[in-house]
């Protein structure tokens, strides 16, 4: 597959979708068709029209790379935002002057939808192509509340390998082990620098935290645990959404911990968990 075009500075609107383009991401998402034919059929759409194509869902703005990234791919063929039922568990503590912390934000679903909330958004995303990406989203949705951080969250500051696959650069992972197996592809990592989630929040000073998403391919325990360890309780988030489907990976788990700090289950879906703090 050819290098897609990475075009931050054209404005939003340049990259139309037009029909042919939107039914052939329609066919590369059909959930009904085996996994290994969606596969093949995704490959050769991906090389006929890997964008970029510039889109709304939901009333936000976004420039799709479809051939690189899941999200992009959903946004495109289904024309709404990926993770609707995580949406729904969110926006009853979503509103104005609401402090939400999206790690892992990729190209921004979570973000654009917290900030069209009317939350302030701190959005950490670890791969600078990624972060570009995101950043140019942000622009086009312009006036949103949106801080970007491009930098990966862990206990330590460092630098750690980045693992990427490019066919979807979403799923981008600090965990080299889950690059094998069940998720195995063409990988390859490149260093990006470390900070833990304290300083993150520090550098933007924040003194609070309403929601925290975490959502980073099999190192969430070491982005949330480290953190709810040292952080003062008044920065504790209220509501904490976290990705489980890389649950296995974790070098500990995050479920008995955080029920033993005070979080209860609020809600949860395949992929996601959602935890309250109680009382």
């Amino acid at each position: 597959m050819s290098s897609t075009l990475l075009d931050t500075t054209s404005p939003f609107g340049t990259y139309r979708a037009e029909g042919l383009v939107r039914a052939a991401w329609r066919l590369a998402d059909r959930h009904d068709l085996s996994k290994g034919l969606r596969k093949r059929i995704r490959s050769l759409v991906a090389r006929l029209f890997q964008g970029p194509y510039d889109a709304e869902a939901d009333g936000l703005k976004f420039r799709l790379y479809p051939g690189q990234n899941y999200d992009d791919r959903k946004i495109l063929s289904k024309g709404r935002l990926p993770e609707r039922a995580e949406h729904k568990l969110l926006r009853p503590y979503l509103s104005a002057g609401k402090v939400f912390v999206d790690v892992g934000a990729n190209i921004g679903s979570y973000t654009l939808f917290a900030a069209n909330a009317g939350a302030k958004v701190v959005a950490v995303e670890a791969n600078p192509e990624t972060a570009s990406k995101l950043a140019f989203n942000i622009a086009a949705n312009s006036p949103v509340d949106v801080e970007l951080v491009n930098v990966a969250v862990g206990a330590e500051e460092g630098t750690l390998s980045l693992w990427l696959e490019p066919s979807n650069c979403g799923f981008a992972t600090l965990v080299e082990d889950l690059t094998t197996g069940e998720w195995a592809g063409d990988w390859s990592p490149r260093d990006v620098e470390v900070k833990p989630l304290q300083s993150v929040l520090a550098d933007k000073g924040l003194d609070r935290v309403d929601i925290l998403k975490v959502d980073v391919e099999g190192f969430e325990d070491r982005v949330l645990l480290p953190f709810l360890r040292s952080a003062d309780k008044a920065l504790w988030p209220r509501v904490i959404l976290i990705e489980t489907n890389c649950r296995s990976h974790w070098a500990e788990d995050c479920l008995p911990v955080l029920a033993d700090l005070g979080y209860g289950l609020a809600g949860e879906t395949e992929d996601n968990m959602v935890f309250e703090l109680q009382g």
